[in-house]
């Protein structure tokens, strides 16, 4: 592999040249034909010329709706390319209807390459001339995201299936002249040529290093993979697109030159070194393409263990040609940022294990899990039936009242499971609620890879397998052909690097004779990685197939149960948690008035189902009706309807319409978003009017119960209305809690909070008008705030927000609804505005806005001092 690249040209070089001399730099005349005269006499156009790259040269010519690209070379192996290249060409925009490649345009003699006799020029000459597609770049039409990744990987996938159908010959000896300088399959002998020429050992050696590790991975693998005619550079700059119902579709090249034979899967490779760190999934914005090109064009498992450490090589090739570049050329700020880009593309590759992304790629694909080993028992004096396991999942009935936040309560509901036995264990495979408060990080890391294990100090602990035993910040590690252990918490004499069996003695369990020891258990199928404590839902698949369950080698299964589909399970105060612990601030008004979980509608709930859960009648429904009434001014008297907020307002109308007759009309105070101290000043809107309201119809203070009432004063009720009083529905347990919410808002100091995180909130929101014009107006105040939308579908705002861990309500029309309970923090405030400010397209569309948060931890990294051993 040669280290030299093709020539890919700016967005400055393919802007045509306004020069004097359109046919280029005048010390390239005498060098090579003017392409104007050139054009007229062989293939009889003219038009506007301008220069796209310089040696050889090649010209850019504009003729109305036509562009055109004209190729010379002196080479005569060039020369026979140009030939071949027409073919594959010809063949293709034949065969394909899903790709749009460059199409040889015949001389006025009718071949495809024009070969001067020399009367007119200087021989050896050959040229072509190509009618570039019309369609939209890349550089100005893509934009980061997951579904534009995976119509790349569909655009690649019909290219591989038309470039197997249009190759001449199936070996590189069919094909001698369309051998691509880029071929992944020469990568180790272009790495070592373009890393001789950085003297800087601080850079040259951790390329060295990552390169070295990728190419290891792929050797073995090379006899495997297929190869046939590909493209080297198929996205980038030399891809093409059309706008298809508002969204960039790839559809074809423009550049013949990097035809040429090669292993399939580094068409894809080349692909996904262009997307890693594009969007704002890292090392993972690739799994989008690498899923659609595999639906369209099944891979196959060798391909796609190399896939990865193809593309690092690939991205170490662009690395190691900028930095080649930086030291040896002229510094620009073109030079520079090529040289910044390549950098950061490294880093990103070279920041995960290709253990781990292997493993996400075979996930994504849906690839089975890989054979469990037998192991051998770690403990085998112990009765494993007498191990008690700890619940921390998110549906566990040991958390109460959020005492999940108490940043110990895992050791402390382990040590309570551990009591009666002296042994207890926290199970593998869970999503831990407690792991699932970081609201600051994109995504919770909370899907167990380990078992802590509380068991007898001084207990016995074998090797479960044969290995090598060393000592690693603090932890045992035994590696093995098998698996690799990892253990802390154990008492060890012996020396590193000393050999085991299976069944050998290791150590005993650290503790003061009588005491309660405790283990820390990590298994892992790959020899140099560290599984993390917890990893996020996302690489909870990858991370199950490197890591192994402990329960292979404790004789009892400690796996948590398989976790459904993520549904909503719990709340707390304002915050909503799916199954796998995904955290949402909801703001959709389902929290009510004092948010999820609160023990007091807990406390009421209980106590009024061990005597009645009656209808109408009950006293508890009685004691509501007295509640709600204290909470009014004295005049208004009488609850005439409980029923759902709908229902409410429209009895309230027919009360109004029952006194039509008066001079004047009734006037509705609509308190269902307002009431109950939701604007933080007062207690009802109405307050803040001069003139008193003549009906008052509240919300529900409980959700989801049919508790919305309709409040009057006897002297406006008339006497016929008593006839069609609507019965009431909301049972006996629904009234309790209601009565306890509203004892509980005198209580709290909530009104006063709500009123702070109200005006931080509203602030907040009016920020974002001045430069988002997708929000056209904020209306309301408080925790009752409707966003005034234009140009922009409330449910597909209320969706994207949602997917940044926010729900709100999509009223219809043109708004969406914040309704926010009085317990609303700061800290959601934050996130909301957060999630907004990436939701809503900024003033200046061509900033791209990215799909989801970035992902802030690497899920190779170990854990940190918080995570404390037992």
């Amino acid at each position: 592999m040669d280290d030299a690249q093709p020539h890919h040209e700016t967005e400055q070089e393919t802007e045509l040249f306004k020069a004097d001399h359109p046919q280029g730099p005048p010390e390239w005349q005498a060098a090579w034909p003017d392409p104007a005269a050139f054009l007229e006499a062989y293939y009889g156009l003219s038009g506007e010329i301008g220069v796209l790259q310089k040696n050889p040269p090649s010209f850019l010519l504009k003729q109305a709706e036509l562009t055109c690209r004209l190729d010379f070379t002196r080479d005569p192996v060039e020369a026979e390319r140009f030939h071949a290249e027409a073919a594959i060409l010809l063949h293709l925009r034949l065969a394909s209807g899903q790709v749009d490649v460059p199409e040889p345009l015949a001389a006025a003699d009718g071949t495809w390459v024009v070969e001067p006799d020399g009367t007119d020029v200087e021989l050896p000459l050959s040229a072509r001339l190509l009618t570039l597609p019309q369609a939209e770049p890349s550089t100005k039409s893509l934009r980061p995201s997951s579904d534009a990744s995976a119509r790349i990987g569909t655009y690649l996938a019909h290219l591989i299936r038309d470039l197997e159908a249009a190759q001449p010959g199936e070996s590189d000896d069919d094909m001698p002249l369309l051998r691509a300088t880029s071929d992944l399959r020469q990568a180790g002998p272009a790495i070592v040529k373009l890393l001789r020429d950085v003297s800087d050992a601080d850079i040259r050696d951790p390329i060295a290093k990552v390169m070295v590790s990728a190419l290891r991975r792929v050797q073995p693998l090379g006899p495997h993979l297929r190869t046939q005619l590909i493209h080297h550079h198929p996205i980038g700059i030399d891809l093409l697109g059309q706008i298809v119902d508002g969204n960039w579709q790839p559809s074809g090249f423009v550049d013949p030159s990097p035809l040429g034979q090669g292993w399939v899967v580094a068409l894809l490779a080349a692909s996904c070194a262009e997307l890693v760190g594009m969007g704002t999934d890292g090392a993972l914005d690739i799994l989008p393409a690498v899923m659609a090109f595999h639906a369209h064009y099944p891979l196959l498992a060798e391909e796609v263990k190399a896939l990865w450490p193809l593309t690092v090589v690939r991205i170490g090739l662009l690395r190691s040609t900028a930095e080649r570049q930086a030291a040896h050329g002229t510094a620009t700020a073109a030079v520079d940022s090529v040289l910044e880009e390549a950098r950061r593309r490294f880093d990103v590759a070279s920041s995960v294990h290709p253990a781990v992304m292997e493993a996400a790629l075979f996930d994504a694909l849906g690839w089975p899990l890989p054979e469990t080993p037998e192991l051998e028992l770690l403990l085998p004096e112990i009765d494993a039936t007498q191990i008690r396991l700890v619940d921390l999942s998110v549906e566990s009935p040991l958390f109460v009242a959020g005492n999940f936040e108490d940043p110990d309560i895992d050791w402390r509901l382990l040590a309570r499971a551990a009591w009666e036995t002296q042994m207890g264990a926290t199970r593998f495979g869970e999503f831990r609620l407690s792991r699932s408060l970081q609201q600051d990080r994109a995504e919770n890391q909370n899907f167990a890879l380990h078992v802590d294990f509380c068991l007898p100090a001084g207990a016995q602990v074998h090797a479960p397998i044969g290995g090598m035993l060393k000592q690693l910040d603090g932890r045992l590690v035994l590696s093995g052909k098998e698996a690799t252990l990892q253990l802390e918490g154990l008492d060890c004499i012996l020396a590193d690097e000393t050999a085991l069996f299976a069944g050998d003695r290791m150590g005993i369990v650290a503790g003061r004779e009588g005491s309660v020891g405790g283990l820390r258990i990590r298994l892992c199928r790959e020899p140099d990685l560290t599984p993390p404590l917890f990893a996020t839902e996302r690489m909870a698949g990858a991370w199950k197939r490197l890591a192994l369950s402990p329960s292979l080698i404790l004789g009892t299964n400690l796996d948590a149960p398989a976790s459904r589909a993520a549904s909503p399970v719990r709340g707390w105060r304002d915050r909503l948690y799916d199954s796998h612990g995904r955290c949402f601030v909801d703001l959709s008004g389902a929290a009510g008035l004092l948010g999820y979980g609160h023990p007091v509608m807990a406390e009421a709930a209980y106590s009024q189902w061990l005597l009645l859960n009656g209808l109408a009648g009950t006293k508890a429904q009685a004691d509501f009706r007295t509640a709600l009434l204290a909470h009014m001014p004295k005049r208004f008297d009488r609850v005439l309807a409980l029923s759902d907020g709908m229902q409410a307002m429209e009895f309230a109308h027919e009360l109004a319409r029952a006194h039509s007759g008066d001079d004047k009309p009734l006037r509705i105070a609509d308190e269902r978003r307002t009431g109950f101290g939701r604007l933080g000043d007062v207690f009802w809107q109405f307050e803040r009017d001069e003139d008193m309201p003549d009906i008052i119809v509240t919300g529900s203070p409980v959700p989801g119960e049919a508790l919305a009432a309709v409040i009057v004063s006897s002297d406006r009720l008339p006497p016929a209305l008593l006839e069609t009083l609507p019965a009431p529905t909301a049972g006996a347990v629904a009234c309790r809690i209601g009565t306890a919410v509203l004892e509980t808002l005198d209580d709290e100091p909530l009104r006063e909070q709500a009123r702070e995180v109200g005006e931080a909130l509203h602030h907040h929101l009016q920020s974002l008008l001045k430069d988002r014009p997708a929000l056209a107006a904020i209306e309301g105040e408080g925790l009752a705030i409707d966003l005034v939308l234009e140009g922009m579908e409330p449910m597909e705002l209320a969706r994207t927000v949602a997917g940044h861990g926010v729900l709100l309500h999509a009223t219809g029309g043109d708004r969406v609804a914040l309704t926010a309970p009085l317990c609303l923090s700061i800290t959601a405030v934050d996130r909301l505005v957060r999630a907004l400010d990436l939701a809503l397209p900024l003033a200046h569309p061509s900033v791209a806005q990215p799909e989801a948060p970035q992902q802030e931890a690497s899920e190779t990294s170990l854990p940190d001092s918080s995570d404390h051993p037992i």
